[in-house]
């Protein structure tokens, strides 16, 4: 029996089928039908898995030159192995037959980044061997069983001789933060504490905000209360700083009654004058010195 020819209709709907599939690049159903072989090659291969295995660790590290060639790292490599192609327990069977080959070839690569390194920074050292293993290494061995592809990887310490050279100087500079980081908190202590002190004298003595030779005479006083060693350098300030302003005083005294006997008044005044202004800045009484002559001359003169 023929086909029936289409209708008017159907015609200008597939002419605007087809526009439409050519203007949007899809593809016509003869181009979307696949043989039942076509869609098994576009079926997602499944990759295997790798398995992986871990060389032990080598207890003898490998010693490899410093710059200057008089200090040696101590270099511990490690030995990843991993294959596609062989189970776990095959893989480790096998690598111990690749081990040596692929030591020597670590060793290779990474002596001449090891000795272009400071024989004092491992850690340096530690990272151009990585970075020249990860540009040359990854080797790949074809095993009977299989290919087997080997990733190294080393850690790095400082030469022993080295170490015990410098050891006492980091110790000393271990212990010179310390020291620092304790007598900052020791200092920070006590001025707290003489702080707090200070403003219960105040508080007691009803003396309100102290001025600068109120607290030059109280903070020995306070400083009893925050530490011991610290009490101890305060009242030894306390006693120079006395001991300094007594010497200037008896030499101002000096002066002004040299000037006096000589006749000199104005002179004389004008060391009076000093001598009160001195009195009053360090807070010792203006008179005081007077005080002292007279008990010096003693009450017959």
């Amino acid at each position: 029996m023929g086909r029936r020819p289409k209708g008017l209709l159907a015609t200008v709907r597939d002419s605007i089928r087809v526009w439409w599939r050519s203007k949007h690049d899809d593809p016509s159903p003869q181009e979307t039908e696949t043989t039942g072989s076509d869609a098994d090659a576009s079926a997602p291969v499944t990759r295997p898995k790798d398995v992986y295995v871990q060389s032990r660790p080598q207890k003898t590290p490998l010693s490899m030159a410093a710059h200057g060639d008089v200090f040696s790292f101590e270099v511990f490599p490690t030995l990843q192995w991993s294959s596609q192609e062989m189970s776990r327990d095959t893989l480790k069977s096998r690598v111990p037959e690749h081990e040596e080959t692929a030591r020597e070839e670590l060793i290779r690569v990474a002596w001449s980044a090891a000795r272009a390194c400071d024989p004092a920074d491992p850690v340096a050292a530690e990272a151009a061997v990585n970075a020249a293993l990860l540009t040359e290494g990854n080797w790949c061995f074809d095993d009977t069983s299989g290919r087997i592809r080997c990733t190294p990887s080393v850690r790095v310490r400082v030469d022993p001789a080295l170490r015990e050279h410098v050891l006492p100087h980091h110790l000393d500079e271990l212990t010179l933060r310390e020291t620092e980081r304790l007598g900052l908190v020791r200092a920070e202590r006590a001025r707290t504490l003489t702080e707090a002190w200070l403003k219960v004298i105040s508080d007691l003595e009803l003396l309100g905000e102290l001025d600068a030779h109120q607290r030059r005479l109280l903070v020995p006083f306070a400083a009893a209360f925050a530490d011991q060693e610290f009490r101890k350098v305060m009242e030894g300030l306390r006693q120079y700083r006395r001991t300094t302003i007594d010497a200037l005083r008896a030499a101002l005294d000096g002066a002004s009654g040299s000037h006096r006997e000589a006749g000199l008044f104005e002179f004389a005044d004008a060391y009076d004058k000093a001598l009160s202004a001195f009195c009053r800045e360090m807070g010792v009484g203006p008179f005081s010195w007077v005080e002292n002559a007279v008990a010096a001359e003693g009450p017959d003169r």
